[in-house]
C-alpha cells in the first residue's frame, strides 16, 4: 500500500494522542475510526431534499412571501 506522511505541530500531535483508544493504536487506525464516526453522524444531517426546500424557503422570504408570527396571531385571534 502506498503511504504518505503529514506534518503537524507538536501541540496538534499531543491533542491527537488523546483520541487514541489505546497507546498502540496507530494514527491511521485512529483517524479512520474518527472519520467513520463523523460520516455516520453526518448521515443524520440534512439531505439534499432538505437543503433544496430550505433554499426555496429562503427565496420566498427574500421575495417577501411570508407571514410573521404577529400576523398569524392576529389572524387567529390569539
Amino acid at each position: 500500500m502506498e503511504q504518505t506522511s503529514i506534518a503537524v505541530s507538536k501541540k496538534s500531535k499531543d491533542q491527537w494522542l488523546k483520541f487514541k483508544n489505546h497507546p498502540n493504536e496507530s494514527f491511521e487506525d485512529m483517524i479512520n475510526r474518527i472519520l467513520k464516526s463523523v460520516i455516520e453522524e453526518d448521515a443524520d444531517l440534512l439531505t439534499d431534499k432538505d437543503l433544496l426546500e430550505i433554499e426555496k424557503s429562503m427565496q420566498e422570504i427574500k421575495k417577501g412571501r411570508f407571514i410573521t408570527h404577529k400576523q398569524l396571531k392576529k389572524k387567529y385571534g390569539l
